[in-house]
């Protein structure tokens, strides 16, 4: 980890805006970056979920099997009256710019960067040779990662009734309105880039339709308009209580609502790798530290795909 003073001969890279704020370069050094927890205030409507589970494995297993039946009523049984949660939480994040003072002195835009299920915001910087917050400092971008809630070092509330899709568009669309403010490391940025992976994509594209003067740009990695195997691939994680996992005893923390791949690394490997094209080193490092669903998201997932048709910015 590098000092404060190493870091400020950077550019003007501050600890603004967050808390127990700790300055390092990204995995390969392209980057320099403050990483803290930010206080996000929320008002968002949210929906009531009518279900009390689950109380083991066993019901998890059958509450994903509801969700990959043909003509499936999962959604119906489980989705009640909508209700407004109002109240703040605390996000870890991550705000990196250039490692070249050059490129870093010309900084405008940042790109916002958004994870996928099971993942936090080190999926952006996994390692050297697989960071993208390096390879989007080599073209002179900066980059904001983030926990999403419920997931890594943000808070982790009720799984059913807060962690839910909608909330997380309108926590999502108070951080960028922070970002572009400069009230995040003292840098003021004119346009922002949405980038989402997976679960990410479709967080991206929600706050594209709710707040569409937000992004100047969208990239959606991991996403289709075409949902052709996505149950198989949903049921094949064998998800768990993330509580109950032996291997990820950090977790036992946690409600029930919230859950993980199961204990086998064959239930990362059937979604997301493709065999003999991976890294096996990174392959076991992602595993050993996979990260958490909410049933809460899960069930109010369908909610963000509606058309943006107030956003006209290139995707």
């Amino acid at each position: 980890m590098a000092s404060l003073a190493a870091i400020s001969s950077f550019g003007s890279l501050a600890a603004t805006g967050l808390t127990d704020a700790a300055f390092l370069y990204s995995a390969g050094r392209k980057a320099v970056c403050v990483t803290g927890l930010i206080d996000v205030p929320v008002v968002a409507n949210t929906t009531i979920v009518n279900y009390l589970g689950p109380a083991n494995n066993f019901e998890l297993t059958e509450f994903i099997t509801n969700f990959a039946r043909k003509d499936s009523t999962a959604f119906a049984a489980y989705i009640g009256d909508t209700r407004q949660v109002s109240d703040t939480f605390s996000i870890f994040s991550k705000l990196c710019v250039p490692n070249d003072a050059a490129k870093a002195s010309r900084l405008s835009s940042i790109q916002f960067l958004t994870h996928g299920g099971t993942t936090d915001h080190n999926y952006w910087d996994f390692a050297a040779g697989y960071s993208y917050v390096d390879a989007a400092a080599e073209q002179g971008y900066a980059t904001f990662s983030y926990d999403r809630l419920g997931t890594g070092r943000s808070d982790h509330p009720d799984p059913k009734q807060v962690v839910q899709a909608p909330l997380q568009v309108d926590l999502a669309h108070v951080l960028i309105q922070k970002i572009k403010s400069g009230s995040v490391g003292g840098i003021h940025f004119n346009s922002v880039v949405g980038v989402g992976h997976s679960l990410g994509s479709a967080l991206t594209q929600g706050i594209a339709s709710k707040y569409p003067s937000d992004f100047s740009a969208l990239a959606l990695t991991g996403h289709s308009q075409g949902s052709d195997g996505g149950t198989i691939g949903f049921a094949a994680a064998a998800q768990q209580i993330a509580n109950t996992l032996p291997d990820r005893p950090e977790l036992k923390r946690l409600p029930n609502g919230y859950f993980s791949l199961g204990p086998i690394p064959q239930t990362l490997q059937f979604a997301f790798f493709y065999y003999p094209f991976f890294n096996t080193t990174l392959f076991t490092q992602e595993f050993n530290t996979r990260q958490t669903n909410a049933i809460g998201e899960t069930l109010t997932l369908g909610s963000l795909y509606t058309p943006a048709t107030a956003y006209t910015q290139p995707v």
